[in-house]
């Protein structure tokens, strides 16, 4: 009776598993399911690699506003530039496959160029932009606008250059150092230093503009009484004079020309001489060149005595001393009569 009911038992279980699989598996069969081979065809490969291709394009195309590119060298960025021409190019070529063999040849295809795209991206050399100066003008320019009386004095039209400079300044500034490219980092930084020379520099025109005004103000009284002095000192005045009313009244005149005409005039002006003084110096050279001719035959006479022996012996150091003094007498009197040209 129990041999019976376990025959009965194995023939429940053979139907059981006979009605749940499908005709022909086995039990080993259910379990080896899972492990059949996944492979991707040929399309799959192919769109998988054309997909990745796309991908990496798309990304690159952000580079052109960061500074890995804006700031790369010539040669990788025309490099790229190259690459990424070629890539859209080829992702937007139509492409007719219909065989395996075709689709593994194009997969290769989008990897070989993706492999080039990668490799330009990576030589890109580009570093991001310091903007520690930049921020430093713009804070300055607070205190600038607001307590410099060089700002405060400048004409309306440099302070506007100025003011412009700033708002670029701050337009370049707020880009953020990952987008800003050296070129237009360095002009913002120029301009402003720039504008800010043009301000201190047209203040100081003014200023010279004003000083030469006053010192052409101050010659009327010699302009007046001219016969006072002697021919050549006032001519050499008068040019500087009529010099300095020129560069006055010239639009186009600059800070230098102010300040070179302001010296020349004062040097002009100290220059002049009395006639009655000039008389007493004409005078005093007459009488210093025969002093210093008398000194010569002095010096001549010493000389001589020195060749007698017993003169050089008793009294020769008093002798030399004399002549190196008279040396240095003729010497400051020959420079004298040089500067006045009577020498």
């Amino acid at each position: 009776m129990k041999k019976n009911n376990f025959k009965k038992g194995i023939i429940a279980i053979a139907l059981a598993t006979s009605f749940v699989l499908s005709s022909g598996q086995s039990l080993t069969n259910v379990h080896a399911a899972p492990e059949v081979s996944q492979e991707k065809s040929a399309k799959e490969i192919y769109e998988d690699a054309f997909k990745e291709l796309k991908d990496t394009y798309d990304s690159c195309l952000s580079l052109y506003d960061d500074y890995t590119y804006i700031n790369s060298t010539s040669y990788p960025k025309a490099s790229f530039d190259g690459i990424m021409t070629k890539t859209k190019a080829y992702l937007e070529e139509e492409k007719a496959l219909t065989s395996d063999e075709a689709y593994k040849l194009e997969a290769e295809t989008a990897k070989s160029k993706l492999a080039l795209l990668n490799e330009a991206k990576d030589k890109l050399d580009g570093e991001s932009v310091d903007t520690e100066t930049l921020a430093k003008l713009l804070m300055e320019s607070q205190d600038f606008v607001r307590n410099d009386s060089n700002y405060k004095n400048a004409p309306k039209d440099k302070k506007d250059l100025y003011d412009l400079a700033i708002t670029n300044g701050y337009v370049v500034f707020n880009k953020g150092s990952n987008k800003l490219s050296e070129g237009e980092y360095e002009k913002a930084v120029a301009n402003i230093r720039e504008a800010r020379e043009a301000i201190i520099r047209a203040v100081k025109e003014n200023a010279a503009k004003e000083e030469l005004g006053t010192k052409i103000k101050e010659t009327e009284e010699i302009v007046k009484n001219k016969d006072k002095y002697t021919e050549n000192t006032y001519k050499i005045f008068d040019l500087a004079l009529t010099s300095a009313k020129s560069i006055e009244s010239n639009p186009n005149s600059k800070l230098e020309d102010y300040e070179n005409i302001i010296g020349k005039l004062k040097e002009a002006r100290e220059g002049l001489e009395l006639k009655e003084d000039a008389d007493k110096i004409k005078k005093a050279l007459k009488e210093l060149k025969a002093a210093k001719e008398e000194h010569e035959l002095t010096v001549k006479a010493c000389k001589m005595l020195l060749n007698y022996p017993a003169i050089a012996k008793n009294y020769g150091n008093q002798i030399r001393a004399y002549l190196e003094k008279s040396a240095k007498v003729i010497e400051r009197a020959n420079k004298i009569l040089e500067h006045y040209g009577m020498n």
